[in-house]
């Protein structure tokens, strides 16, 4: 067994851990001090982890060699991460505007970080689904 098949479980691990962060962190909004950090590193974790995978991965051999391009699930996993990162840069939008004073901005952050929550969830069980 290669040493990239000892990468996926904790890639889970790591990646369910980030979701405690970002519960974590999500019901302590008013504790900026730890609420911002948190989301920006959970943001960067989850943009770089594609990245990792692609790196520590035979991509080719798995999508296209065994044909798991066809696969409704890899299709569905792609479609939660667009949403996903669609939603991280709305969040980024969103406390940005909050931040320049725009209180109405406040709902609308708090909305979307609960559909975050949702979908990173997804994203998360949909890759461990996916890993080997």
């Amino acid at each position: 067994m290669s040493s990239a098949h000892h990468l996926v479980p904790g890639t889970f691990v790591v990646a369910s851990l980030s979701y405690l962060v970002m519960l974590a962190a999500y019901f302590m909004p008013r504790r900026r001090y730890f609420h911002v950090p948190a989301m920006i590193a959970i943001m960067l974790f989850d943009l770089s982890l594609p990245f990792y995978l692609y790196l520590h991965r035979n991509w080719w051999h798995r999508l296209i060699e065994q044909q798991e391009i066809f696969s409704s699930l890899v299709w569905m996993h792609l479609g939660i991460l667009i949403t996903m990162y669609a939603l991280d840069a709305f969040q980024v939008s969103t406390a940005l505007r909050m931040v320049k004073g725009d209180q109405e901005a406040r709902a609308a952050h708090r909305s979307q970080g609960k559909v975050l929550l949702i979908v990173r969830l997804f994203a998360i069980l949909t890759g461990a689904l996916l890993a080997p």
